[in-house]
């Protein structure tokens, strides 16, 4: 008997397009709908992009689970982890010695 699968929610695909090789999922800068003319230049080419904030990861990652970015995220947390273990090791091995 097949499971079923999971669906995507189009809001929050059209606010989440995708996510980067280490699994930051990618979001848009608001506050640049209207209301643009009596704004300077630096605020109107700062809209740009930037990551969805760790307390909010999961969430955004369950409305959105054709991103893959759980997977990606995970390898890129493994990674941190043994470099951070490895570091530490290093460091407790220079103490003794």
């Amino acid at each position: 008997m097949a499971g079923f699968k999971l669906k995507t929610r189009k809001a929050a695909a059209k606010r989440f397009r995708k996510a980067t090789a280490n699994g930051k999922i990618v979001r848009s800068k608001g506050a640049h709908g209207h209301f643009l003319a009596k704004r300077g230049q630096k605020a109107r080419l700062s809209q740009g992009t930037t990551y969805v904030h760790d307390s909010n990861y999961e969430q955004v990652n369950k409305l959105v689970p054709a991103l893959g970015a759980k997977r990606k995220r995970s390898k890129y947390i493994a990674n941190q982890l043994a470099k951070r273990t490895a570091a530490a090791a290093a460091a407790a091995a220079e103490t003794k010695s």
